[in-house]
């Protein structure tokens, strides 16, 4: 939403409310279409000011629907949707992958003895034999080329006259998944998730001064599926060899279990990858519910003053997931080279032999569990009033928060404190003749993030708008210019939210160095450590936010434009400090300071077209784009000798420190009359990659790395899209495109200890002896040595990430009560990047056991969606 602000991952999501419920992006994705009512998205500070410290990013608000009175309406939907990925990264098959291996081992060690002897390559060449020369394409033997999902759902609304409405939803979607199910596979572990959804909501006109409401969501997963996570599969075909070992081997009489190929040496328990047996090794079967409950009344207080109430909202939401396991420990054979022998009529025969010793077809079960719950109340006491052409409008709220995890971790005392949040809010509206508009808001939110005296912040905002098209003297243009206004808004809002709790405080647990005692010291005891030190003085972070607002509207608002220009100031982000000195002896353990600052600026655009040509034919079009732009300006970073080593001063979430590539040496010329790279790596060849000296002292080493690129998190996010209605005929079409976003290529290159596969741009286009191509699209190849040149952080593995996709496309026809459509997602995709699908992204610059992206496009794909349903209306 506008981009991101702030480098505190835990404070970049915007806020989710359903009903009034704070949720997660599952929960809005698990809700029906149908459920619906209003989608709305607050963004600047007066808009925000109303939801405490979690709204600092932004506020996504969703209303389901409400009865109308009257008697029931039914309506039932129908559906089945057909669903296959939008692209799969290609991969070498066996003979391209041996031919390569031996190349990357004589391209560094000339001479040395090749992996694969010339009569392997030909006998997979030749198909002699699938078990002795395998060429396995582990996707295909992993994945299937596409799946089925059915959905159904059904709602009633009505009422008695108005006194009492309501509105009922239940929905069922059955999803299956790609994976393949082996018929010796004792576990049925492809993916299958059952999820329910049912939404009740009633409110009763008590008195003509009250009203009372109940809103009931629930939200049921029954999910089975591998054991190994699908992205772990996914990254499994990557790193299995095509040509060193089958999927499996035929089982033999005394076989109770499946013999897995493998081949002994390789660096996982002496194994490597086989993604068949990691598909095969368990199931895990979640089940997980959230149940979402709102009571809100409302009391007109007229009897006070005209214009005056009160409203309450007291919502609660419960999470609860158990999770199953079952997995057993996979055989692995290989073949015994001492056994194999060729047959006179073609065949081989051959002994196995295990390589592990622990196999085991005894099924082991894991459990685990988690729940939480999350409190909230909201007390508004409001007041509306109009003298004449004097609009006044104003509110004062109470707001109070809590979560609490149901079982949290023995050793997480953290965890088992819950989070509070508690804060007072304020806002006063005054127009004039529905011409000049005022807003002033202020909320002092409390957080138990903090340390006493620093959990409180004060954040005030004001907005002005004024309408010229109201204006008298502006009657003339209103045929054409029949919306105009311009608005302004400057605010100061806060964020409390962080990776780690509880700043202020010094952490300490008893896990430290242990001693020993006793008369013959065998006994002994930890003792403490401190693993943060607090920091009194860590508060609030502060957000800054300016918005100018244009709103036109032409022709009777047939076309409404709507500009936004908006510029955020975040200060005092908390971050943990990087320049503490060693001498001081913190070691890890270095506390939080709000020292961080960074600034994020850009434009909201929208238009939209509407208009109903005739009864028979109405036509809708909008389109919007948003650019953010957002400026590093402090973290907490060592001084450097040159200010191209900083991170600040540009876009946040960039790769980096990272190399400028210049392309790859054309020969031993070109690498003598170049910096020297032997920092980097010693004795590179041609065809390896070379790299600017940014510095000029001539040597290439960590001080002549950056950062690059546009950022991994687009700047540019646009769409566009329009609807039409045609006597009985509808048909829609929306396409959503990413633009200023780079895409970093990491963890594909082929081969290393884990005897990786190739991707299929590599094995198409590398550098070597017989084509020599300084522009080719992968350096010289590498085995175990000469790949520190190669898989350093460099620009030569950086790619415009932007694309545009067809999103949504609807055809449908309507017949008394029932329409029958048809329609499709993510069909069609534009974009410079062709690897894998370019929304799957790169890779995030985070340590690997943090980062969600490995850069490789080896994660569960996107899926195009085709479906066809039917809809009925009583």
């Amino acid at each position: 939403m506008r981009g991101v602000s702030t480098f505190a991952e835990a404070a970049q999501n915007p806020l989710i409310l359903i009903d009034g419920v704070e949720c997660s992006s599952y929960d809005l994705n698990a809700l029906a279409p149908e459920v619906i009512e209003n989608f709305s998205i607050l963004k600047d500070a007066t808009a925000t000011a109303l939801y405490g410290s979690r709204g600092a990013n932004g506020v996504m608000i969703v209303t389901t629907k409400t009865g109308q009175g009257g008697k029931p309406k039914i309506n039932l939907r129908v559906e089945g949707r057909m669903s296959m990925p939008t692209q799969i990264p290609e991969l070498a098959d066996g003979v391209q992958y041996m031919r390569m291996f031996n190349e990357a081992i004589e391209a560094r060690t000339p001479g040395a003895e090749p992996k694969f002897s010339d009569e392997a390559i030909q006998g997979t060449i030749n198909k002699l034999d699938p078990y002795v020369y395998p060429n396995v394409n582990w996707y295909k033997e992993l994945f299937k080329q596409h799946t089925y999902t059915q959905a159904v759902n059904l709602n009633i609304s009505g009422g008695i006259a108005k006194r009492v409405t309501y509105f009922m939803s239940a929905s069922i979607t059955n999803e299956s998944g790609l994976l393949k199910q082996a018929p010796e596979n004792p576990f049925k572990n492809n993916i299958h998730n059952l999820r329910y959804s049912f939404q009740s909501n009633v409110s009763s006109q008590l008195t003509k001064t009250t009203k009372v409401g109940v809103k009931l969501n629930i939200q049921v997963q029954d999910y089975t599926g591998p054991l190994n996570d699908v992205n772990y599969l996914f990254g499994r075909v990557m790193w299995a060899s095509p040509s060193q070992f089958p999927v499996k081997f035929p089982q033999t009489g005394e076989m109770n279990y499946i013999p897995f190929g493998n081949k002994s040496g390789g660096p996982q328990s002496n194994m490597y990858a086989n993604p068949y047996a990691s598909l095969a090794q368990g199931v895990d079967s979640r089940f997980r519910t959230t149940s979402m409950g709102t009571l809100d009344f409302e009391q007109k207080l007229d009897f006070i003053t005209k214009g005056l109430s009160i409203t309450g909202q007291f919502s609660l939401k419960v999470f609860n997931s158990t999770s199953t396991g079952k997995y057993i420990t996979p055989f692995y054979f290989e073949i015994d080279p001492n056994t194999l022998v060729k047959n006179d009529d073609g065949t081989y025969q051959y002994d196995l032999r295990s390589i592990n010793t622990n196999g085991s077809n005894a099924a082991v079960a894991r459990n685990s569990n988690s729940s939480d719950r999350l409190t909230n109340t909201n007390i508004m006491l409001n007041y509306q009033r109009e003298f004449g052409k004097h609009d006044v409008n104003a509110q004062f709220i109470y707001l109070q928060r809590g979560y609490f995890r149901n079982n949290p971790a023995s050793n997480n005392y953290n965890a088992a404190l819950g989070e509070r949040n508690q804060g007072i809010a304020g806002r006063l509206t005054y127009n004039f003749g529905r011409r000049y508009y005022t807003e002033f808001n202020f909320a002092y939110n409390g957080s138990d993030n903090f340390v006493e005296g620093k959990k409180f912040g004060f954040f005030p905002s004001i907005a002005l708008g004024y309408i010229l098209s109201n204006e008298k003297f502006f009657e003339p243009l209103t045929k054409v210019v029949s919306l105009l206004k311009v608005r302004d808004s400057y605010g100061l809002v806060g964020n409390s939210l962080t990776s780690e709790r509880f700043q202020g405080y010094t952490h300490l647990t008893m896990d430290g160095k242990s001693y020993s005692f006793g008369p013959t010291f065998n006994s002994s005891m930890k003792g403490a450590v401190i693993t943060r030190y607090g920091n009194p003085y860590a508060t609030w972070e502060t957000s800054l936010k300016k918005n100018i607002g244009l709103e036109i509207g032409l022709f009777d608002n047939r076309f409404l434009l709507i500009a936004d220009f908006f510029r955020e100031n975040r200060e005092r982000i908390l971050l943990t400090r990087q320049t503490v000195p060693a001498t001081i002896g913190m070691g890890n353990a270095t506390p939080f300071a709000n020292m961080g600052k960074t600034r994020n600026q850009g434009v909201d655009l929208s238009l939209e077209y509407n208009h109903v040509f005739n009864p028979d034919f109405l036509l809708t079009f909008k389109g919007t784009f948003t650019y953010a732009k957002n400026t590093l300006i402090f973290r907490d970073e060592p001084d450097y000798e040159w200010d191209y080593q900083y991170e600040r001063g540009g876009p946040m979430n960039r790769i980096g420190p990272a190399y400028i590539a210049l392309g790859l040496f054309k020969d031993q010329d070109d690498i003598d009359s170049s910096p020297d790279q032997s920092a980097v790596m010693a004795n590179v060849k041609p065809g390896d990659i070379k790299y600017k000296d940014l510095n000029g002292d001539k040597k290439i080493d960590q001080y002549d790395r950056t950062y690059i690129g546009d950022p991994y998190i687009p700047q540019i996010v646009y769409g566009f899209g329009l609807s039409a209605k045609y006597k009985r005929w509808d048909f829609s079409v929306y396409f959503q495109g990413v633009s200023k976003v780079s895409i970093y290529m990491n963890d594909i290159h082929p081969f290393g200890v884990y005897h990786k596969n190739v991707l299929g741009f590599v094995a198409k286009d590398y550098w070597s002896e017989s084509n020599p191509n300084p522009n080719a699209a992968y350096p010289r190849l590498s085995h175990t040595d000469g790949r520190d040149n190669t898989e350093v952080l460099s620009s030569y593995w950086l790619r415009d990430g932007a694309f545009l996709r067809l999103k949504n496309l609807e055809i449908g026809y309507s017949f008394k009560w029932m329409r029958v459509y048809l329609s499709g997602a993510n069909l069609l995709t534009f974009t410079p990047f062709k690897h894998w699908d370019p929304e799957l992204g790169g890779y995030d610059n985070k340590p690997e056991s943090s980062s969600a992206n490995r850069g490789n496009g080896l994660r569960y794909p996107l899926q195009k969606i085709v479906n066809i349903g039917a809809q009925f209306n009583f």
